[in-house]
Parts: structure tokens; sequence; C-alpha cells
């Protein structure tokens, strides 16, 4: 599109979204560096970054040739949905998808239309966070709105150039407001990542439909001119808004940071708190529910998405919380109230339900920070680790905390059914690392092993190490080694290695058995396991084995000289699982079921 031309077409929506993860592949590092809101974990620019590159590869290939350009944002709204990551990511998706309702039905979009949708976009992502804070994505956000309505009022007929230049720069003029509005700013004295990104989006935006009538670029728009505003910038090492923000501050805190998909079906039955008999109601009450129960639970609450065509549903839900299965269940629930089965992990076939439900550790307050290093850089992989990220996938709720404390970036999945290769693949790139090391929980197919690899070389994951680890007890007897050695990536990896090399496990179901037979038949297990010798039995049995049927395991491992740890999975069923490790590292485990 020339400069000063009327509309924005599809073409202009496919340069745009190309644009853009050129612009935040480069500014990632920078970004992630002066991440300190709402907590330090220096992934802001990351999380924009793979947002945007997820919402690209929604966009038809081929240029969209014969597509239009609501429906190009409409695609583009969805993909960055479905992949959003951490709280700048799912913001940034409902501005995304705030836009693209403004904008669906558009062929074209011309200046005065474009500064509707960067409004509707504005206030659509605001709405999504259950508490605002000032100076952040969203004071961005607010600010390019105003400035694009401004700029189409004053001049009738305005372009869309004129109108994307006037939104990148309220947005700069209010990132760099950033540092005077949010305590844990001013005390870091760095910008907000995520209005920076803002930022480096709406510059993209600029240069898609071409500068201003005159050609002057009053903001300097481009990498550069973001990467300038953050030179020197040394965040506070271990920074986080939980040391108090004043009054409009939120505390951020959380030990984990919780994220899921949750998809509705065909025909949302009713919205929580309706009656059977009531309509559905909009998005904005549906997702309103969930935003309120995860507020009750945690902080960095987002919820983003709603109805789509034909009644279907989307949501993307993040929270930073304690109790990382609090956050589940209260999407499990607000599953069920849209339409979809309650008690799943992942999404049934034909039905509504979780998915992609990811867990990782958030950084504690002796994380150190790191100077920003403001030049470009170009890579769009994942992050260049000294070593080995962990992914750890489990069917079993109770075992998800410990499993993010030992390093690992967790998926939950469903106990039923293969895993799902996409999640997968996602969880892979949150690792944030070159190589990969993954924990599977089950016997991938060779066939799904090799797609995995060839769809993450794309992404930058360079090597995928799938350690074989069968079942869950065998992640987290992994993951207990890798947490006792000291937290170098590689020796993490080799340690988890070298136990799963050692660990000999049998199981059992006692679904069904008194709990005197049932006590009976782990003790036989028992005994065998400790024919060799053992130092460590660990025993992981499903929520419906009664006390009795374990009461009697462990003075048993104690006569025979092991010391016996008893986890319980969170799950119904009556499945029991043990595994010794001792001495006799290297040797072949030993796996036996009983019915």
């Amino acid at each position: 599109m020339s400069p000063g031309a009327d509309v924005v077409d599809a073409a202009v929506v496919v340069a745009w979204g190309g644009a853009a993860v050129r612009a935040l592949a480069a500014a990632r590092e920078p970004l992630d560096r002066v991440n300190v809101f709402p907590v330090a974990d220096s992934d802001t620019g990351t999380n924009m970054y793979l947002t945007l590159l997820d919402a690209v590869r929604a966009l038809p290939a081929g240029g969209a040739p014969g597509s239009v350009a609501g429906d190009l944002l409409v695609r583009l709204a969805r993909g960055a949905l479905v992949g959003a990551r951490g709280n700048s990511g799912v913001i940034l998706s409902e501005y995304l998808r705030g836009l693209a309702l403004e904008l669906a039905e558009r062929p074209v979009v011309p200046g005065d239309a474009l500064a509707a949708g960067l409004d509707r976009a504005a206030r659509t992502a605001r709405g999504a966070v259950a508490r605002p804070a000032p100076g952040t994505i969203l004071t961005a956000a607010d600010a390019a709105a105003r400035a694009a309505l401004t700029a189409a009022r004053t001049a009738p007929g305005a372009t869309p150039g004129t109108v994307a230049a006037a939104a990148r720069d309220g947005a700069r003029a209010a990132a760099l407001r950033s540092t005077g509005e949010l305590d844990v700013l001013a005390r870091a004295q760095v910008l907000d990542a995520g209005a920076l990104g803002l930022v480096l989006v709406l510059g993209a935006l600029v240069e898609a439909v071409g500068r201003a009538e005159d050609g002057h670029d009053p903001a300097g728009a481009g990498v550069s001119d973001v990467l300038g505003m953050m030179s020197g910038m040394v965040p506070v090492p271990g920074s986080s808004a939980g040391t108090g923000a004043g009054t409009e501050g939120v505390h951020e805190g959380g030990e984990f940071e919780v994220m899921y998909v949750v998809d509705g079906p065909a025909a949302p039955s009713r919205a929580p708190g309706a009656s059977a008999a009531a309509p559905a109601t909009g998005d904005d009450a549906l997702a309103e529910h969930l935003r309120a129960d995860l507020a009750r639970i945690g902080d960095s609450v987002v919820v983003v998405g709603g109805p789509g065509q034909g009644g279907s549903g989307l949501w993307q839900a993040h929270v930073h919380t304690d109790h990382p299965m609090s956050a589940v269940a209260a999407g499990r629930a607000f599953a069920a109230d849209v339409g979809g089965p309650p008690g799943s992990a992942s999404r049934p076939a034909g039905g509504g339900g979780l998915r992609q439900v990811r867990v990782r550790h958030l950084p504690g307050p002796g994380d150190r920070g790191a100077v920003v290093d403001a030049r470009p850089h170009d890579h769009a992989g994942a992050g260049e680790d000294d070593g080995p990220g962990l992914v750890a996938v489990t069917t079993a709720p109770a075992l998800v905390a410990d499993l993010a404390r030992a390093g690992a970036v967790v998926l939950l999945r469903d106990a039923a059914g293969p895993v799902d290769r996409a999640a997968l693949h996602r969880v892979a790139v949150d690792a944030r690392a070159a190589h990969v090391a993954l924990l599977a929980g089950t016997d991938l197919p060779a066939d799904d092993v090799e797609a995995l690899r060839g769809t993450l070389r794309g992404d930058g994951v360079t090597t995928l190490d799938v350690l074989r680890a069968p079942t869950d007890l065998h992640v987290a007897v992994a993951l207990a080694a890798a947490q006792l050695v000291e937290p170098e990536p590689r020796r993490r990896v080799d340690a988890a290695r070298s136990a799963l090399a050692g660990v000999r496990t049998t199981q059992a179901r006692t679904t069904g058995l008194p709990a005197a037979e049932a006590a009976s038949v782990l003790g036989g297990l028992l005994a065998r396991l400790l024919t060799r010798r053992a130092e460590l039995v660990t025993v992981l049995a499903d929520d419906d084995v009664p006390d009795a049927a374990l009461d009697d395991l462990p003075g048993d491992a104690a006569r025979a000289g092991a010391e016996l740890v008893l986890l319980r999975s969170g799950r119904d069923g009556g499945a029991v699982t043990l595994a010794a490790e001792g001495p006799d590292e290297g040797r072949d485990a030993a796996e036996e079921v009983v019915a």
C-alpha cells in the first residue's frame, strides 16, 4: 500500500503480522530483561513474540489470495488466543480480538474504522484483566486509542497511515510515562515491557500501512527507537509487584503460573450462575465468572476470548497462584457451565473442556536481574540457554506443583487417550531452550516423536531428548533426582536420566478389593521389588486406594533397609505404582502389572 492510501486490505493485514513478528523477535531479549511487572520473570518480550508468531501462523498460506481484511483479522486473533503465552501474551491476544470484533465484517478498513477498532481493542483488553494497574500495556493501549480517535476526528478522511502513526505515538508516550505511574517500575527505573511491546506492534502497523501523508515519522518508529528507550536500564534483582504499588498497584504474587484453553461446544447451554432456562449471555459476562473465580485464588488474572461463530466458544485463562489445582478446578467448573463436561483436564471428543493445561514455577525474590543489551537481536526460536529445558507431562494433578518446583514446564493431561501433540509442541517451546528434555509420562509412538522434532526445529528447539518415563511415577522419580543436584541444566538432566536407568517399578490395580486384600497384594509387590537392595521406595496411589491398604508399606520397606515416600495422584481410581531406587544403577527396570 502506498503512503496515504485510503484503506487497509488483506495484504496489509498479512504485512502487519509479519512486521510485528520481526520487530518482537528483534527486541524480545531486551524486553525480557526489563520485565518486572507483574512478576520479574524475564519473559514479556518472548511471550508477546510467541503469541504473535502463532497468530501469524493462523493466516492462510500464500499471501491470503482472495481473502479480505476482516476475515484475516479474525484468523489473526484466534491464532493469538490459542497460542497466547503469559500475562502479556494473553492481553495482546485479547487486544487483537477486540480489533477483530470491530472490523470482522469489513473487506477493507478505512482510517476512521481503524481508529474505532483500536479503541475497541483497548477496551476489550482492559476488560479481560481482573485488576488493571496503571503504567502497563493497558495504559499504552488506552493512549493509542485516544490518539487514533483524535486523529480520525480532527482530519475527516484520515488515512490508516495517519491513524496508525497517531496510535503508535500515543502508546510510545504512555510507555515513556510508565515509570512514573507504577511504583515497581519506579523502583527498578525501567519502562513497562508490555507497553514497549505494544509500541513495536503498532509501529509494525505503521510500517504495513505506509507512513503519514507528509512522510514525517515523529516517533522514529521501529525497533531501534524502542531499544534506545530501554538503553542502560538495569532491573532490580528479584523485583516484583508484590512489594507494594500504592492503591492502584496490585500484588501479583503466586508461586505458579497456570494457563489453559477452554473450548465451548457448538451451543453453550447457559451462562455460569444462570438458570437452565435462561439464554446464554454475552462473552464478557461468561468470562467474568471465571475471572472472578480466579481472582479469589490468585493474582495477575486475565481471561480472554468468548463465543464464536455457530455458538462455539474459545477462552484462554491466565493466573499466578499458590494453588494451581484450584485454578484448574475453576476452569473445569467454567467448562461445565458453558456446556462442556466437568472433570476433564483435556478436550473430549465432540464437546467442551480444558486443554493445554500448563503450569510453571515463577522465579523467587532471589533471582537476579540483568543489564539490558540494547543491540538488535535476530533469532526466531526458543531461548539459547546453557543447557536443556525440562518438560514434564502428567495425568496426576497432585504431582503438578512439585514437578513445576523441580524446574519443569508441566503439562497436565487427561489419563485417557494419547498425548496431544500440539500441546507437547507448545510446552516444549515454553521451556525456552534449544535443547529440551521431555518426560512424557507415557510411551510416545516413534512417528509422533519424529514429527514433533520436525515442527519444533522451526521454533528453535534443535534437540528434543525424550527420556523414557512411561508412567507418572517415572516422571516424579526423574525430577526428584534432578532437584537434588546443583541448578545447572545439564547436570539436572543427567541426574534424571541416571535415576530412570536405575529405577525398578511395579503396578497394581486395587479397584474393588477390600482394604486387607489390597494391602496383601501391595505388600507382595513391595517384597518382590526389595529382593534386590534398594535405598528408596516411592509409591504413587490413586485417591480411591484406602489408607489401610498402604499403612504397612513404610514398615515393610524400613525392615528391608529402604525409606518409603508415599504420594497421592490426586485423581480418582485404584491404581498404585511402586518404584525402587538403590545401588543397582544402570540395570534394566522391571515392570509388572497386577490386575
